[in-house]
């Protein structure tokens, strides 16, 4: 996880010495020349953009990961903030509805978050342990105020009223907010304290600054070749252009009501991907693409992902998809962006089934005839202003 790489400064085995040597320095320098060749393995297979794509994600990892490193520090205020990941800095198909934040926790300590849900159609709670999840709420299932007020303890013990537990080996509490109307719903606005006399387990107190360093530096040449290894070999169909069953994903770090329906897709320029599924009833769902580095494709710039509120549901209560290098004037349409394969997420979040699409791969030109008479059809004029809008949405949503 990113939060590993700042937690280094308090674990591990490095010393002043490692960094004087310059061997930790070299021991990042060897981890990113490792992440390039992974990158240029196979690269027959890949187009352009894709290969651009790659070397992008790793300035993305390296920078995911320092902004963990240098934003930890000892005696840092506790708040609720922004998550590093963003319309920028993606990591691991993050959902393109999805405000992500959070805060550091630490066991045995007591903690109070108060403020306002928010308008989000989603707004979740999950306290982790490292990657595990320790446990989740909804903030709609809390006793909230008249006007969305929020006010819940966070600890190991049982608490009255409302009450999220915490591991003895907590690391953090991970907040999300997932948007259906991207133009009018407003995230939580959330703080949070430390109730009472510190605990016990305080962490590892800080040593010599260069054994601290060094450990981060380690850590971070580490976590860019772990996670770009990892998502290349994470769940995935062995067949493209089709999908597994739902995915329990709270090991590594998913919340317990998302159950993702993980797909992939691989198209030659000339070729569409028609995707048939009956949309779950629930709270929440949506389809997002990525590119082969698990990188959700550019949301803001492309139709890359679609919702429940955004998607168009034809008259046999069916919903098609339509994944293609081109527009082909089907509403729901799932831009590639140039790119030449990747996954392809339907969450499923709070909802009575989660089901596994059907998939057809046809010919891009013949997708006009692959849909019903009645499917929704878009003109060039309203796909600009839907791009319009969801670039402008986006711009909103990140403030950097």
């Amino acid at each position: 996880m990113p939060h590993s790489v700042g937690e280094a400064a308090r674990a591990g085995d490095a010393t002043a010495d490692d960094l004087l040597s310059g061997r930790a320095w070299s021991h990042l320098l060897d981890g990113l020349r490792r992440a390039s060749e992974v990158v240029l393995a196979d690269d027959g297979r890949r187009n352009a953009a894709d290969m651009a794509a790659g070397f992008r994600h790793l300035l993305v990892l390296l920078g995911i990961g320092l902004d963990n490193a240098l934003r930890t520090e000892s005696g840092a205020v506790l708040a609720v903030k922004p998550s590093g990941v963003d319309a920028i800095y993606k990591w691991g198909m993050d959902c393109p509805d999805c405000i992500y934040a959070g805060a550091g926790l630490r066991g045995g300590e007591t903690y109070r978050l108060w403020g306002n849900r928010g308008t989000a159609r989603y707004v979740g709670l999950q306290s982790m342990a490292g990657m595990a999840s320790s446990a989740n709420v909804l903030l709609d299932e809390l006793d909230l105020g008249p006007g969305g007020e929020v006010d819940l303890i966070l600890s190991a013990d049982s608490h009255e009223g409302n009450w999220l537990p915490i591991a003895e080996n907590a690391t953090a509490l991970v907040i999300r907010h997932f948007f259906y109307d991207w133009d009018t719903e407003v995230a939580s606005s959330l703080s949070i304290e430390r109730v009472g006399d510190p605990g016990e387990k305080a962490g590892r107190p800080a040593d010599d600054p260069r054994a601290a360093v060094a450990r981060q530096l380690i850590a971070l040449g580490d976590f860019v070749v772990a996670n770009l290894e990892f998502f290349l070999q994470f769940s995935r169909p062995e067949k493209p252009n089709t999908f597994l069953p739902p995915l329990d994903g709270t090991a590594m770090g998913a919340a317990a009501e998302n159950r993702p329906v993980i797909g992939s897709w691989e198209l030659a320029p000339d070729e569409a991907l028609l995707v048939e599924v009956e949309p779950p009833q629930g709270l929440y769902w949506s389809y997002s693409l990525g590119n082969p580095w698990w990188e959700t494709i550019d949301y803001g710039a492309h139709q890359s992902s679609l919702n429940g509120f955004q998607a168009a549901v034809d008259d046999d209560g069916m919903l098609r998809v339509v994944i293609a290098h081109e527009d082909p004037g089907i509403a729901n349409w799932l831009d590639t962006a140039g790119h030449s394969a990747g996954p392809v997420i339907l969450r499923c979040v709070r909802t009575k089934t989660a089901p596994v699409p059907t998939t057809r791969v046809l010919k891009f030109s013949d997708v006009g005839s692959s849909v019903p008479a009645g499917a929704r059809r878009v003109t060039a004029v309203e796909r600009r202003a839907t791009l319009d809008a969801r670039r402008l949405a986006v711009s909103k949503r990140f403030c950097r």
